[in-house]
């Protein structure tokens, strides 16, 4: 009797969750919605990934080249 009553409740439970993220997932057919103006488009290829490091490599090797400003020793 137990066991039945975990089984029934586990299995209400998954009911439960799989109800709630149906709902909160897009539909398969939906286009995913724009990124506001300020943010940059989302990665949808591995060309735009691999862009998207090299970018990111030379703004760190650009970061990394400049000169540390001059501070009062501490």
């Amino acid at each position: 009797m137990r066991a039945a009553l975990g089984l029934i409740s586990l299995l209400l439970v998954l009911a439960l969750v799989g109800l709630l993220t149906r709902k909160s997932l897009p539909a398969p057919g939906v286009a995913p919605v724009p990124a506001p103006s300020g943010m940059p488009a989302p990665v949808t290829t591995p060309a735009q990934a691999q862009q998207v490091q090299e970018q990111y490599r030379k703004a760190l090797d650009q970061a990394l080249q400049q000169a540390r400003p001059a501070s009062a020793e501490y």
